[in-house]
């Protein structure tokens, strides 16, 4: 393998590894509002008016910007009834087959629709119509392109790995 393929490989790696624990610490700011809200709401009667938006808004960016390391990591959620008696080999055939026929075209179309949705609320400074405080959405509508742009980046390393254990090349690259 060319070092500046395993250059690729080793920063696409990074990436989705940095993105996702950047946004993990998200995790305590969502505890947080959580918990507020819990406080407010059955013990002072008093429920705010932005904790259902903050932590909608929070959740979906870390699951979003989780998917790339996710993927990096083997950990995507599979049906392995079948699959777990197949060889190294057979398993990477099979997994190139649905990086093309599944994965690329879905996070691909995902992609391309999160740009044109993204671009859209940015240019209406859309906001929230389901809370009072009406808190902007854009900037969550800009997180979906984003982790689609990154999974995507990372399925093209994992694709670039099976081809390279199916022509006998290393099972670690």
């Amino acid at each position: 393998m060319g070092s500046k393929l395993r250059i690729f490989l080793r920063l696409t790696d990074k990436l989705s590894e940095y993105s996702a624990k950047i946004c993990a610490w998200l995790i305590i700011i969502l505890v947080f509002a959580l918990c507020y809200e819990s406080i407010s709401r059955y013990i002072f009667n008093a429920p705010t008016i932005w904790a259902y938006d903050l932590s909608y808004m929070l959740y979906s960016t870390i699951f979003l910007m989780g998917t790339g390391y996710t993927l990096s990591q083997d950990r995507h959620v599979k049906v392995d009834v079948i699959s777990r008696y197949f060889s190294v080999k057979t398993k990477a055939i099979v997994d190139i087959c649905l990086y093309l026929i599944c994965f690329f075209p879905a996070v691909g179309v995902l992609l391309v629709v999160g740009i044109q949705n993204a671009a859209f609320s940015w240019a209406m400074r859309e906001v929230s119509a389901s809370g009072l405080w009406r808190p902007p959405l854009y900037p969550l509508k800009t997180v979906l392109p984003v982790a689609m742009a990154i999974l995507f980046l990372q399925g093209v390393a994992q694709f670039i790995r099976c081809i390279y254990i199916v022509l006998g090349k290393g099972e670690n690259a």
